[in-house]
């Protein structure tokens, strides 16, 4: 027997990335929500998430390895962006201007860790 999905799993599917104007939430592919419970299966941390900030070209890894989850210390490499979302975990980090599905970045080792509520 197929096996019906789950909409009550509170897991995003597919999982979205976005601008600032991309509203939050749980993302299917009804309902295109960029999702703020962001978790790296590489580095088992956190995906922070900036509004209105792009990542500077100067990034590198071991910028977020050492700054991490401190903003006054990330926002040295923050450039102001209206409508961009800067993304970062401990070793990888994307500046977003519009709904991306997940999948589309191979390199991305980001997954929903699950809405509650």
């Amino acid at each position: 027997f197929l096996k019906a999905p789950n909409f009550n799993s509170g897991r995003c599917c597919p999982v979205y990335l976005g601008g600032s104007t991309a509203p939050y939430g749980i993302g299917t592919n009804i309902s295109q929500r960029t999702c703020d419970q962001l978790r790296c299966t590489a580095c088992d941390f956190r995906v922070l998430h900036y509004n209105d900030y792009q990542w500077d070209k100067s990034c590198d890894y071991l910028f977020f390895r050492n700054n991490m989850p401190e903003f006054s210390k990330l926002k040295t490499k923050m450039l102001m962006k209206k409508g961009s979302r800067a993304y970062a975990c401990q070793c990888t980090w994307r500046s977003i201007d519009e709904l991306t599905d997940l999948t589309m970045d191979r390199q991305l080792r980001w997954v929903c860790s699950k809405h509650i509520g």
